[in-house]
Order: structure tokens, then C-alpha cells, then sequence
């Protein structure tokens, strides 16, 4: 199946035009160019046939550093669909159908997420509450960016999300905000035995630091059952440490 990939591209610039989110890019004259690679695919028995549409859009904004880097992303999405007809220009309408509807999808959670950057305390709120993961993330973004404290208990219950995605951008927005009360609840709740979570845990509470920091380091590093996961825990304790120092004077 063809598609104009080109209109499609240019109908979904005229949507990121109108929402304005470039706005701020504009006294730098920045220029934010919007490419769109369509893939379209078929799946299922002779009987049953669907089809689909694999979509990848990017935002290259020129000259670099003119705009927030946030504005320079690249997102992909897939959409699917019976085929109910055999008659080949019934099911080329249909596929460009599919596709825009994808296309428009996929510019719009852009397009919201964007928008969260200028939104008040009660939007990330809401983000956050969301069942759009990647609006989650963002709004995680946002609140380790501005600083935002009153989000934290929000925050620290979404570590234990069923998302590795949000569960790693929690991580990150208590990081951020140097939230030590995330030691505790990180050593309850992440799992013991998954070494790649426990990769991300042990170096997350390093940089929190404190005492209860270095305590759960040092407890992990003397008894856990998994040597690859003492070894880790030992790597952070040293950088604790190391980052716990006062700074020499210098003479």
C-alpha cells in the first residue's frame, strides 16, 4: 500500500503549529522540521486478515540548542485494524484511514506531553495519575526539573509501578530531588534478586546519600546471596563515600 508520506507530515506540522508548543523557540528562530517514515504491514490466516501501519515521527529542531532539547524527539506508534474488504481501492482508503488516525494519535500524545512543560502544579498531578505511561514519565521530568517536593508522596508510590519505564523515571525525579526518604521505600519494595533492578537501586540510593543510605549498601554488601549483587552493593558504598568527603582545603 502507498501512502503520501509527505502530506501526512505536513498535516501533522499544521497540528503542532496550531498547539503553539514551539512557541518559545521562536525569538531564538529556531526551525523545527517534522519527517514521518510510513510502514505499512499485513498480518493473520487468509480468512482473517489485518492490517497495519508502523509509524516513526521525528522533530529535528535547527540550529541545535536554538529550542529545548525535549522538542527534538523521535516517537513511534502502531496501528491496527481488520481488513474487511478484498476490493483493492476500498482497502487503500482504509489503510490511509488507519494510518492517519495513528498519525494523528501519536502527534497528539507529543503534543500533550510538550505541554505539560508550561502546565500548573495540578496538571502534573494529573499526569502522573494518568494511564498514559509515557505522560507519566514526562510528568516525572518535569517535576525532578522544576523541583516540584509536593509531588513526592505521588512519586514514591509509583516506584513500585508494574512499568519498568515509569518505575526507572521515578527513580530519576527522586534522585533529582535529593529525596532520601526514597531509601527506605526502595529497600522494601524493589526486588533483591533481579541483578539489572538492583544495578539501577544501589546506584540511585549512592547518590541519595545518608546514613540510611549507607547502611542498606553495607547490609546488601555483606549478606546478600548473590556475589555479582555484593560486589555492585560494595561499587556504591565506595562512591558514597567517596562523594561524603569534605573538600580539602586547598593551600
Amino acid at each position: 500500500m502507498h501512502l503520501e508520506e509527505a502530506q501526512l507530515a505536513a498535516k501533522l506540522k499544521s497540528v503542532l503549529d496550531k498547539a503553539e508548543i514551539f512557541s518559545e523557540a521562536k525569538p531564538k528562530r529556531a526551525l523545527v522540521a517534522v519527517a514521518l517514515e510510513v510502514q505499512p504491514f499485513t498480518e493473520g490466516s487468509a480468512e482473517a486478515l489485518g492490517m497495519g501501519v508502523k509509524l516513526r515521527l521525528r522533530m529535528t529542531v535547527r540550529p541545535e540548542g536554538a529550542a529545548p532539547a525535549r522538542f527534538g524527539e523521535d516517537v513511534a506508534a502502531v496501528g491496527q485494524a481488520p481488513l474487511q474488504t478484498r476490493d483493492a481501492n476500498e482497502a487503500k482508503a482504509a489503510f490511509e484511514r488507519l494510518a492517519e488516525r495513528t498519525a494523528e494519535d501519536l502527534v497528539l500524545a507529543y503534543v500533550g506531553r510538550q505541554q505539560l512543560w508550561v502546565g500548573d502544579t495540578r496538571a502534573i498531578a494529573a499526569a502522573l495519575a494518568s494511564s498514559d505511561n509515557e505522560l507519566r514519565v514526562e510528568a516525572m521530568r518535569i517535576i525532578g526539573v522544576r523541583k516540584l517536593r509536593e509531588q513526592v508522596p505521588a512519586v514514591l508510590r509509583l516506584l513500585a509501578d508494574d512499568d519498568e519505564g515509569v518505575r526507572d523515571a521515578a527513580l530519576g525525579a527522586l534522585v533529582a530531588l535529593r529525596e532520601r526518604g526514597a531509601v527506605k521505600v526502595l529497600a522494601e519494595s524493589r526486588p533483591m534478586r533481579d541483578t539489572r533492578e538492583m544495578r539501577k537501586i544501589l546506584d540511585a540510593i549512592a547518590s541519595l546519600g545518608g546514613s540510611e543510605a549507607r547502611d542498606y549498601l553495607g547490609f546488601v554488601a555483606e549478606t546478600h546471596d548473590d556475589e555479582e549483587i555484593r560486589v555492585m552493593a560494595r561499587a556504591a558504598l565506595d562512591r558514597l563515600a567517596r562523594h561524603s568527603e569534605p573538600e580539602r582545603p586547598t593551600k
